[in-house]
């Protein structure tokens, strides 16, 4: 075996490196994303809100004093809430103790109108403020309550320490005043209600509610004879949640939730930490999936080149297992020694690719470790059927008859998939998928993800069926012309053998590479479609107390400023129906700002006159608006939404005027040159930033990179097919070369009549590869929705951003790059066989 691979050793090196490159890019890519995947567990949790990710138990107590009536009772309660926890949720969660309760509702203030207190206790609020002037609250006594107020909201509310406030039928003093100690600890994150003043305001009211929240004794309150809120936070810590065991926290949250149902008191748990895991979990779901959509194909593309090398391999050592079978050694024994020179190459390359993607971070899934294995197990199967074969007399028309419902099975397995991926969407997580756990989609998204595989294989199988009909037709009309190399060329390639696996391999790779570099192209048209939308401008500049005119005319008159557009954003009540309708009002000179985001990707409404309105407000002939001025509005059209507002819930309200009274600038110029001009409070966003923010994503990098690094493996995998099949084929070029040379044939017609017998089918292959690969996105599209990674709602990729210019250029030029390298060799290589 050694001595057959020292004879052979080129080939030998190239069957090595290409097993290498395989299990590196195989074992490695699933590493990466992992690490990726687990990088955006930590920051989807960390950049919720604390409230929102937390788990909060919540009771509320009547005017029944039996329960909780003491601090200790809610802490021992503490206890017992945590005790229900299931171990995945009790492993992830912070295990330091919070929990507070305050009365029910707020207090009317000295009978003053839109003044309220509420009373709170909140668990180590002591370690967490720091008293400015005064001192904390002590216990009282009877209806005599100790506060102690927030500083900034004794200052908006006109309280002083000492101050006695009547609430009803209780007094509360005013014993000292508090601001946070450490105002980034995330304990502020989850009492928020202690650094500021709550403004409230009823529909149709024409005044705030002012609400202040004020600590007091936790024994005093607890005892007093108020309605009662009581709370228990359960917050996840930021590192304790990654991609393996996000489900399995999920599932503990539910069951979480099912063991609290089941207690004496009437608990409630609430919290949106369920569907941050869910729709986390379900993204992860949708990149492990397209993940294995590639990783599939690279294995597939892997072992057909690899395939091409063993047989390239296997037909050099042709002639010294004939001699071995001549000598007297078996079939077995002729299997056994280019099976075992393979594996000596194959096994330790395998190996070493696996080691070498080790350096990667992230932890191995069952891909990533399985492989490797694989590949080297399938190239040394493939060597054993291959000099196997040398020896067999195959049956052409059983042969024939398992071809033809091997390609029906493809086929049909091909439009199954598509359709189902069509209906049901990949990583849904439906009934047999994978959870993440399990490092990989299950069988059902498995099979949903291996659709742009079958369409690939599906199109080269219809390409060798009907390649050789077209073939002939060119060979026909080259018969009857009077040159000869036409004819020479063309003939030789009707005669091609061993096609199949060349059209099998080149096929999928250009297809799923051109597949890889536009969506990656299209999810990039995308960030940017998403990041104009949310900015509305190249600058956008708010400002909630407004902008003066003449910080608008300094900003305008910058240097650096090409545009300034003035516009006023807020919301109001559109006075239609009982109690109104919330509604955001967008005031704006559409025609100048048209002109200011012309180029871009923003689709603003169409030139015209008077109000737009939201559908809901379009059967409206009038109505009232009290923002941004008294004023009656008409409808003239209607408007879905506009560039850089949020109106959730709400109606939406266009008027094309710009307004008197401005708090927001959309400027076109540099944001260096308008940052040192902006007013205190100002809040400036551009287009750059919020680009940053979407592609900056873990979960948007790991899919982006897995994407570039898969197509970028596929091209060289289809370079590398290219290059074998023509070698694979050069010594028996090079005898027909020779006979033809008696003839009289010269170097130069040589190496056309090589280039006419590869081009037909290797043009073929590329150009329907490539079509293929233009084709998936509009295809997969109904399954395979990329939005959420653009920064957009599901559904918002447009037809446009699946077919980018830029991307589909480049995989065509990879398409006409791999045909141009393979016919520029096969010319060479004709000349030179010519020449020798």
């Amino acid at each position: 075996m050694i001595r057959l691979l020292g004879v052979h050793k080129g080939v030998a090196a190239l069957l090595a490196t290409l097993v290498f490159g395989a299990a590196l890019v195989v074992s490695a890519l699933p590493r990466m994303v992992e690490s990726s995947l687990d990088a955006a567990a930590r920051s989807i949790i960390g950049a919720a809100p604390p409230g929102t990710a937390s788990l909060t138990v919540q009771y509320s107590r009547g005017f029944d004093l039996r329960p909780m009536r003491t601090t200790a009772d809610v802490a021992g309660a503490d206890t017992a809430w945590r005790a229900l926890l299931p171990t995945a949720l009790r492993m992830a969660a912070d295990p330091a103790p919070l929990f507070d309760f305050s009365a029910s509702s707020p207090i009317l203030i000295n009978n003053q109108a839109h003044r309220y207190l509420t009373l709170k206790w909140v668990s180590g609020a002591d370690r967490h403020v720091r008293y400015v002037e005064g001192g904390p609250p002590g216990p009282g006594s009877g209806t005599r309550f100790e506060v102690a107020v927030p500083a900034v909201a004794a200052s908006e509310m006109s309280i002083r320490t000492g101050d006695t406030l009547r609430l009803g039928d209780l007094t509360a003093k005013v014993t000292g005043l508090f601001e946070p100690a450490r105002p980034a600890d995330r304990f502020w994150a989850l009492e928020p209600e202690l650094t500021y003043v709550i403004h409230h305001r009823v529909p149709l009211a024409t005044e705030d509610d002012l609400i202040v929240t004020a600590l007091t004794d936790g024994d005093r309150l607890a005892g007093a004879e108020l309605p009662m809120i009581f709370r228990w936070l359960v917050t996840p810590a930021q590192g304790r949640v990654g991609a393996g065991n996000a489900a399995d926290v999920l599932a503990a949250t539910e069951e979480f939730d099912r063991r609290l149902g089941r207690q004496d008191l009437e608990l409630t748990l609430s919290t949106g930490f369920d569907r941050i895991l869910r729709e986390y979990l379900d993204r992860l779901a949708v990149t492990r999936a397209l993940i294995t959509v590639f990783l599939s194909g690279l294995a597939v593309v892997c072992l057909g080149t690899t395939a091409l090398a063993v047989l390239l391999f296997a037909g050099r050592v042709r002639g010294d297992l004939l001699l071995m079978r001549a000598r007297g050694a078996s079939l077995a024994r002729a299997v056994l020694t280019c099976g075992g020179a393979v594996a000596l190459v194959a096994v330790p390359a395998a190996a070493a690719g696996q080691l070498a993607a080790g350096f990667v971070p992230g932890a191995p899934t069952a891909f990533a470790r399985l492989g490797p294995a694989a590949l080297a197990v399938g190239t040394v199967a493939i060597a054993c059927a291959a000099a196997a074969a040398r020896r067999s007399t195959g049956r052409r028309s059983a042969n024939a008859l398992r071809r033809i419902v091997l390609e029906i099975l493809v086929l049909v397995l091909a439009v199954a998939s598509v359709q189902l991926l069509r209906t049901g969407g990949l990583g849904t997580g439906g009934p047999g998928t994978g959870g993440p756990g399990a490092g990989g989609p299950g069988a059902g998204d498995a099979f949903l993800a291996s659709a742009p595989v079958l369409l690939a294989l599906a199109a080269a199988l219809a390409l060798l069926r009907a390649g050789p009909a077209l073939i002939h037709l060119a060979f026909r009309a080259a018969a009857r012309r009077a040159a000869a190399v036409p004819f020479l060329g063309l003939a030789a390639a009707r005669a091609v053998p061993g096609a199949a696996l060349p059209v099998l391999t080149l096929l999928p790779a250009v297809a799923l590479a051109a597949y890889g570099m536009v969506t990656a192209g299209g999810l990039e048209e995308a960030q940017r479609q998403a990041a104009w939308e949310r900015t509305g401008a190249e600058i956008r500049v708010e400002r909630a107390q407004g902008i003066a005119p003449e910080t608008l005319e300094q900003i305008a008159r910058a240097p650096g400023v090409r545009a300034v557009v003035p516009a006023a954003v807020g919301t109001t009540v559109a006075e239609v129906g009982f109690g109104g309708r919330p509604a955001t009002v967008v005031a704006v000179d559409l025609d100048a700002y048209r002109r200011l985001v012309a180029g871009s990707p923003l689709h603003l409404p169409p030139p015209g006159t008077g109000a737009l309105v939201s559908p809901d407000l379009s059967a409206m002939r009038s109505f009232d608006i009290g923002w941004p001025a008294r004023t009656t509005v008409t409808p003239a059209g209607t408007v879905d939404a506009m560039p850089g507002v949020r109106a959730g819930d709400g109606a939406l309200i266009v008027l094309r005027a710009a307004p008197e009274q401005v708090n927001t600038l959309l400027i076109a110029g540099d944001p260096g040159a308008v940052r040192p001009l902006l007013p205190s409070g100002a809040h400036m966003t551009t287009v750059a930033g919020a680009l940053a923010e979407i592609t900056g994503m873990p979960l948007t990098k790991a899919l982006t990179t897995a994407l570039r690094v898969a197509a970028a493996a596929l091209a060289a995998y289809a370079l590398a097919a290219v290059a074998i099949a023509l070698t694979g084929g050069a010594a028996r070029r090079a005898e027909d070369l020779g006979l033809l040379r008696a003839l009289g044939l010269t170097r130069r017609q040589a190496g056309l009549v090589t280039v006419l017998e590869a081009a037909p089918l290797l043009v073929l292959t590329a150009v329907a590869g490539l079509a293929a690969g233009l084709a998936m996105p509009a295809l997969l599209r109904p399954g395979i929705d990329l939005s959420a990674y653009a920064g957009g709602r599901y559904g918002a990729l447009t037809a446009t951003a699946l077919l980018p210019v830029l991307p589909c250029a480049v995989a065509g030029a990879l398409a006409a790059g791999v045909a141009a390298v393979a016919l520029v060799g096969a010319y060479l290589g004709g000349s030179r066989g010519h020449a020798g």
